[in-house]
């Protein structure tokens, strides 16, 4: 409670600061997300027929969301990085040596720190292995669901339509059917240029799958890979 309660005092301190902003500076666009949603605030409170713009409470919920999905979950992703690296010395020198080969190695008196791009942080083979190794047997997101839409049956096991599904996303990501290269209960970061780089597209879904997958999925990656 008292967490819920200081990121709602954010959230209202956010919102306040950039009302007063908006006022000042009329059709101006908004220049980042907090600006937008504020100016729909704005719409909600201006329109007095129709709901046109979004509440303070939900703006609350997308300042919260932002919040527990776009940072908490990269954050732990990292922990979990580190993690694995320390207890495999011999994946992080494997990984220095990709820097080192690609000029993108920091020297430890940072006199020489390299300029990341989108093309060069895509050359950085072995350091996305690792990243998807970790995200495979640390999934952030331990569970999801989905809604059957029709009456089946999964291996003896009777679904029926409208029933919430839980997906254990662990259980998946480690299952033997599915990774062949190596057990896969062990950090392998190698799996991914060998027989499993071609794995089935849902054995392993860390950010969820389908049209409901995370829409921030692609950020995370970059943001994974960069630091």
């Amino acid at each position: 409670q008292r967490a819920y309660r200081l990121i709602h005092e954010l959230s209202e301190k956010l919102v306040e600061e950039e009302q007063k902003k908006e006022s000042e500076m009329e059709n101006q666009r908004p220049k980042n997300l907090i600006a937008s949603l504020v100016s729909s605030l704005n719409e909600e409170a201006n329109d007095e027929q129709a709901s046109s713009g979004l509440t303070r409470v939900e703006i609350f919920d997308e300042i919260l969301m932002m919040i527990l999905a776009g940072y908490e979950t990269t954050s732990t992703a990292l922990s979990w990085f580190i993690v694995f690296v320390s207890k495999n010395p011999q994946v992080q020198q494997k990984m220095k040596e990709e820097l080192r080969e690609h000029h993108l190695l920091m020297t430890d008196d940072l006199k020489y720190v390299p300029q990341l791009t989108e093309e060069n942080l895509a050359s950085l083979i072995h350091c996305e292995c690792v990243t998807k190794e970790v995200l495979r047997l640390a999934s952030v997101v331990v569970f999801t669901t989905r809604v059957a839409t029709c009456d089946t049956i999964v291996d003896d096991v009777k679904i029926h339509r409208g029933q919430t599904i839980f997906i254990a996303l662990n259980n998946i990501n480690t299952d033997a059917r599915y990774w062949h290269h190596a057990d896969p209960q062990q950090f392998v970061p190698e799996r991914f240029l060998g027989e499993d780089k071609n794995h089935h597209p849902l054995a392993m879904i860390p950010f969820g799958g389908g049209h409901r997958a995370c829409i921030g999925q692609e950020l995370t990656w970059l943001e994974l890979k960069t630091i």
